[in-house]
């Protein structure tokens, strides 16, 4: 199987199972030391994901940090991924989350609904603590401005991600559109950002959005991506996936999770954890980070808290 019907393949995969599969707690996947001890009715911090690349990946990736805080913490953290970024928002307003990670502007929704308080974020393995969001095309397809994508079809990811849907909606505000489906033939969604990535490189869409890390990588993985695709445009940077918890969490829980998350890189333990991770360490992170998007987000006349997502 030469590389570009391996990526072709993954992607389906991924993408399928993105969109149709239920996928079951990562709480179900924990060893069985620690699943005794969920039966016995032990403590529980429930935190949530959302999927945003191939979910056997993210999975793998998780576990290492959820792992080390469930021993460190001698309370079960259990991982369950929803199966969209809303649901991620509604988990919150409802009481069912303690903890998630999440992207800048699924946090800033999250913030103002339901009062999430940001603790830290990863600095990953190339030093960034931050992402951006990409406009893309084939290079193939003649669509260089965006006069040329008129009537064309758009994949973005999801309403509740700035790097695949809120910094498209900016640009194309910003060039005089107002509204989307209007100005391209089909908008879609793909839930995901290699999905989305993906749908622009097989020529099921001609015009796509998604996190520059993602495309980046499909990059450096695949040479006939990286001969196949162009960037248009990229947003400003923005904090990177990081980890808040639910407002009226227990301080004592949350003070301990900031600091061993903080502290990570500081023993060799730590360091294994991180490097499964694929990150050099965690930074502390605080509302104020998310300046850039808030300013956005005024610009585009959200209104946050009335602000619909699905």
């Amino acid at each position: 199987m030469n590389r570009k019907t391996k990526f072709i393949v993954l992607s389906i995969i991924s993408s399928i199972l993105i969109t149709i599969s239920p996928i079951p707690p990562l709480g179900t996947c924990l060893g069985q030391e620690n699943q005794a001890h969920l039966n016995s009715g032990e403590k529980i911090l429930r935190l949530v994901l959302v999927p945003e690349q191939n979910v056997f990946e993210q999975r793998r990736r998780y576990k290492y940090i959820t792992d080390y805080l469930s021993r460190k913490m001698e309370i079960n953290v259990i991982v369950e991924f929803m199966a969209n970024y809303g649901e991620t928002t509604d988990a919150f307003m409802e009481g069912t989350a303690d903890a998630g990670f999440f992207g800048s502007f699924s946090y800033v929704l999250t913030h103002a609904k339901a009062g999430i308080e940001p603790i830290a974020r990863p600095v990953w393995l190339d030093g960034s603590s931050t992402y951006r969001g990409y406009i893309f095309v084939r290079k193939d397809s003649g669509i260089e401005t965006v006069k040329d994508m008129k009537k064309k079809s758009l994949v973005l990811v999801d309403k509740a991600t700035t790097a695949g849907y809120i910094f498209q909606l900016f640009y194309f505000n910003y060039h005089g559109i107002s509204k989307l489906e209007d100005y391209f033939s089909r908008v879609l969604y793909a839930r995901s950002h290699d999905a989305a990535a993906w749908a622009v490189y097989t020529g099921e869409a001609d015009i796509g959005g998604a996190k520059n890390h993602i495309f980046n990588r499909f990059k450096e993985e695949y040479p006939d991506f990286r001969e196949q695709m162009v960037v248009l445009a990229e947003s400003t940077d923005v904090p990177s996936n990081g980890l808040a918890v639910r407002k009226d969490l227990n301080p004592a829980i949350k003070l301990r999770l900031k600091n061993l998350l903080l502290t990570l890189h500081e023993t060799a333990e730590g360091q294994k954890v991180l490097k499964n991770f694929g990150a050099r360490k965690f930074i502390e992170t605080t509302n104020e980070d998310y300046r850039a998007l808030y300013n956005m987000v005024q610009q585009l006349g959200i209104n946050l808290r009335e602000y619909s997502y699905k």
